[in-house]
């Protein structure tokens, strides 16, 4: 496991994983399918839309707000702007952010898609947190406890300061730029 990108605050005992693989693995009728299928150190297909859902984010995007590639850069951007569980799928360059399971409400982006009801995520078991041992998928920001989803609100504004970001300097997004970069204070005064 490794510590170095696992944002969480203390390790967890067998009781608290066992708890987060029987939360995971509700989603489907048969848990027992998931569990053995994390048993034997595969990935575990569940269901969407019942306890959680999850949002699939492209790379790029996720680079663009992170402003890194370095997994632990990217662990900590997200652990902190999203404060919930995101797996990373290298082989096809995506990450998804676990969150509840109402549909979101942000706009389009061509950067992000919602999953849910009648949809199905390969999951790896709880302890895969080192990217080196993960390619096919593995938990940048892992599950610290049953129910931990990200935010919706902190996931909507990822997902629109990421796709402008993409989107390349425009007016819009330079004034986006120019307000978070003003001290708080001035943030309402207009420059003569």
């Amino acid at each position: 496991m490794n510590t170095v990108d696992t944002p969480v605050v203390h390790p967890l005992t067998e009781s608290e994983r066992e708890s987060i693989r029987d939360w995971l693995a509700g989603s489907l009728n048969r848990p027992q399918v998931a569990k053995d299928q994390w048993e034997k150190g595969g990935i575990a297909a569940l269901a969407l839309g019942r306890r959680f859902s999850a949002v699939r984010l492209t790379e790029p995007l996720v680079y663009a707000v992170t402003g890194s590639r370095m997994s632990v850069h990217v662990t900590r951007a997200l652990a902190s702007a999203l404060r919930g569980p995101v797996l990373h799928a290298p082989s096809i360059q995506r990450f998804y952010a676990f969150t509840p399971p109402a549909a979101p409400t942000w706009e389009h982006s061509p950067y992000a898609e919602y999953l849910g009801r009648d949809n199905y995520l390969g999951v790896p078991p709880i302890e895969l947190t080192d990217p080196e041992d993960g390619l096919e998928g593995y938990w940048t920001v892992p599950v610290t406890r049953p129910g931990d989803l990200c935010d919706p609100t902190r996931l909507a504004a990822l997902i629109v300061a990421g796709s402008l970001e993409l989107k390349g300097p425009s007016r819009e997004g330079v004034g986006l730029r120019r307000v978070r970069a003003r001290r708080p204070d001035r943030a309402h005064h207009a420059r003569p």
